[in-house]
């Protein structure tokens, strides 16, 4: 005698077998098809972004003639000349620089006593040393400029080294001194960024030399005798 209840159980699970597997292989063709669309858009992307980066600079204009422009119009800071016949120096954006050395840019050409000599692009022009203001100098000696604040412990670290200049170096060089807490608007005029900063001035008034933080007597000294002053 027939069993047809078994018979229809067989036949239902050979069915779900005949789904399962034809669901398995649709689920492993769109794997596939996902796989190849995200591989060919990745090859697109690679694509188009060689294109972009070839003809970037065309696209954007020519980037020599913007660039040559910033260039030409930087502006660097001389705030100081250490000049001898066979070593001559400057101080260019903080730095200690030789002739032919370049800055972000710009190139030295030739220091002099009072100026220096800059090229960039093709372009060149001169830096001359700022004379100092009014009242400063008046006695025909060079001028130690100091400027600080007794609140600043570093600036007071100066204070006996400035006190023992004044009086050993007396009809070498003057030493004057600047609080600048107390005078900001003088900070501004000698354009102080930190304190303690020491400003060197030749015999007319002419910044020379210019050194922020703890300067030793040591230093000080070598500073006047690199500038050609006699100690």
């Amino acid at each position: 005698m027939i069993n047809f209840e078994r018979l229809a159980d067989k036949f239902d699970e050979e069915q779900r077998r005949e789904n399962n597997s034809k669901m398995q292989i649709q689920a492993v063709k769109r794997t596939k098809k996902s796989s190849l669309h995200v591989l060919l858009l990745v090859f697109a992307v690679v694509i188009v972004a060689g294109i972009a980066y070839h003809f970037w600079p065309t696209l954007k204009g020519p980037p020599s003639m913007t660039e040559a422009a910033v260039v030409s119009n930087k502006n660097v800071s001389l705030t100081g000349i250490l000049y001898t016949e066979d070593n001559p120096t400057a101080v260019v954006d903080g730095k200690i620089v030789h002739e032919d050395d370049v800055i972000g840019g710009v190139r030295v050409l030739k220091i002099h006593k009072h100026k220096v000599e800059f090229e960039s692009s093709g372009q060149r022009w001169s830096q001359s040393m700022p004379a100092a203001e009014e009242g400063v100098v008046g006695s025909g000696l060079p001028v130690l400029l100091e400027l600080g604040s007794h609140k600043c412990p570093p600036c007071r670290r100066m204070t006996p080294i400035l006190n023992q200049l004044k009086a050993e170096y007396a009809g070498k060089f003057e030493i004057r001194y600047i609080d600048v807490w107390q005078d900001r608007a003088a900070g501004t005029k000698y354009g102080v960024g930190a304190i303690p900063t020491q400003i060197f001035l030749d015999s007319s008034g002419k910044e020379v030399f210019r050194h922020v933080g703890f300067y030793s007597k040591k230093d000080i000294l070598g500073t006047w005798i690199k500038l050609g002053v006699k100690l």
